[in-house]
């Protein structure tokens, strides 16, 4: 996976596409029924690229994608994806004409966004899906307000109910209780509407990764899995390859872009050097999501070395203790290098992070692809 890097950019993350194969799978399999997928490619897909995972969705078969950022959506589909794309709640009511005119799928929680879609109508009713706040206090309709709100929606010729759909997020085993009555109630509040309206609401969700990884017993027909997807667990003390998934990312990689050496009484910034000390500069920084912590190492000829500092594009690494080392020497920051490894779990523990939200703060970083299901 090195040999394509580019010589003026040295740095990269290694992403195989057949994981992403491999865990869509696992996910219908423990969903023990017919399910709709729409898969969050959020913050960039996590982290491995939106329009490429985009791509690979696509191929594979899933029903939807989503995301809240308007741009990448547009990016997404003018890459030439077609899938539907469901717009999460992040648009003004007046930006409802732009997100219909690239065929996104707008959510709407509220009676502004209902008139603006039902205004935004051409031929055919517009397509929509409600979001309802269960009890996790960010977005949607209030619970107990949703089912009167529906029953506007519902009530307006110019909009089509296509999808209702909640979040339910915990990240710890306590959270499970919490969560279980939430998606009981929502489940409930589903089949109320269906049966008061005399309606089949074609997408309708509350289980998304933590549901899936705590076994919340849910029987609507969608799901929206986000960090499984990508082989990563939102709940604390377990990870996803421990119940049957596959990390997408499989490395980060650098490129030593540079060799110097400290002597004793160097006048430093941070102070007299005190020993003799070689040095690796990567091409890896701040403003990759990638930061300082104590501790922290990387892989050089299957050695760790220690971090020494982080800044806004550079990483520098004590190297003193290698027999030899030379500019272009691959450095590994995620992933194995001969028998040591450094994994997403580490890296992203040793800055306070799960792995999933360290992963959404990736950028700016070259992706490399592979699929090890198609060899591709």
């Amino acid at each position: 996976m090195t040999g394509d890097v580019d010589e003026a950019r040295p740095v990269w993350a290694e992403v195989d596409l057949g994981a992403i194969t491999h865990n869509i799978g696992v996910i219908r399999e423990r969903a023990g029924r017919p399910v709709r997928l729409i898969v969050p490619v959020k913050a960039n897909a996590y982290g491995h690229g939106a329009i490429a995972v985009a791509r690979h969705l696509e191929q594979i078969g899933v029903d939807g994608i989503a995301t809240a950022n308007a741009d990448e959506a547009i990016d997404i589909r003018t890459a030439g994806v077609r899938l539907p794309i469901l717009m999460y709640a992040s648009n003004l009511p007046a930006a409802t004409r732009r997100l219909l005119a690239h065929g996104l799928t707008p959510t709407i929680a509220d009676r502004a966004g209902l008139e603006a879609a039902a205004a935004a109508a051409g031929g055919e009713p517009v397509a929509v899906h409600v979001e309802v706040d269960s009890g996790f206090g960010r977005l949607g309709v209030r619970f107990d307000e949703a089912a009167s709100f529906i029953a506007t929606v519902v009530a307006e010729p110019l909009v089509h109910l296509e999808g209702i759909y909640t979040h339910v997020p915990f990240s710890d085993r306590n959270g499970v209780i919490w969560a279980g009555r939430r998606v009981a109630a929502f489940g409930d509040l589903v089949h109320q509407i269906e049966a008061t309206h005399g309606i089949r609401i074609a997408c309708a969700q509350v289980t998304a990764s933590s549901a899936i990884v705590g076994s919340i017993p849910d029987d609507l027909n969608t799901i929206a899995p986000g960090n499984l997807t990508y082989g990563i667990s939102p709940v604390h003390g377990v990870h996803a390859e421990d119940i049957g998934f596959r990390q997408a990312l499989r490395a980060i990689r650098a490129r030593v872009i540079h060799v110097g050496r400290r002597e004793p009484g160097d006048d430093l910034a941070a102070g007299p050097a005190e020993s003799k000390m070689r040095t690796a500069v990567l091409l890896l920084g701040i403003d990759n999501g990638y930061e300082f912590a104590a501790n922290a190492s990387v892989l050089l000829h299957g050695n760790r070395c220690g971090v020494l500092s982080v800044t806004a594009e550079y990483t520098v690494v004590d190297a003193t203790a290698l027999p030899r080392l030379e500019v272009g020497d691959v450095a590994t920051i995620i992933g194995d290098d001969g028998a040591e490894t450094l994994s997403l779990h580490d890296v992203a523990a040793l800055r306070g992070r799960d792995p999933g939200y360290w992963m959404m703060g990736l950028r700016r970083l070259p992706l490399r692809y592979e699929d090890t299901v198609t060899g591709g």
